[in-house]
């Protein structure tokens, strides 16, 4: 039996001449680097996506390979991608909310990298779209109010390794938010 060996989401046997299988999550990151909606024809397509474990890097890479002209081509799907991801935060099921928040920092540094010379304007658009990013920043503010009240309530008692993990996430994407430097 061959052995398969994983690198940047793809699984490869190692023998030639089979064509080397990818990751279910980075075959749906493709698809939210691709024009047509992801959600169009999988109705559950983003309860899927904060299921499965994030692949940060493979995530990031793709974020800073965008060209400007892709960059537009694909700008629903990312507003769309940053609007599920701060819903699902609002979520009780905690693999999700975790989920979230590793790909909301895999967002914020892919799109962050991408646009080092950019102004705020442009990221904001870039993440949100400017017809909605009131809306969605009031929405992204009381999550964040939100998980920093649990972490910091948390701190004081967590027991559970889930717990740990939401408050080090929460806790990046805020420094990180705030600096734009996930100070590693």
């Amino acid at each position: 039996m061959s052995q398969v060996e994983k690198k940047a989401g793809l699984l490869r046997r190692t023998s030639s001449s089979k064509k080397p299988l990818k990751e279910k999550v980075v075959l749906m990151y493709d698809e939210i680097f691709a024009k047509e909606d992801p959600a169009k024809n999988n109705p559950r397509f983003w309860d899927e996506l904060f299921l499965m474990k994030v692949n940060l890097e493979y995530l990031e890479s793709k974020l800073e390979s965008v060209d400007g002209e892709e960059v537009q081509r694909i700008q629903d799907n990312i507003n769309s991608l940053f609007h599920h991801c701060v819903q699902t935060l609002a979520e009780e099921h905690q693999i999700k909310v975790v989920n979230a928040l590793q790909t909301l920092c895999a967002l914020f540094r892919g799109v962050h990298q991408k646009n080092k010379s950019a102004t705020g304007f442009d990221i904001i658009n870039m993440l949100m779209g400017f017809d909605k990013a009131e809306q969605r920043m009031k929405v992204w503010l009381r999550c964040i109010n939100i998980i920093a009240v649990w972490v910091c309530s948390s701190c004081l008692s967590a027991c559970f390794n889930r717990q740990i993990k939401v408050m080090d996430d929460g806790f990046i994407l805020f420094c990180f938010f705030s600096t734009w430097s996930d100070n590693k």
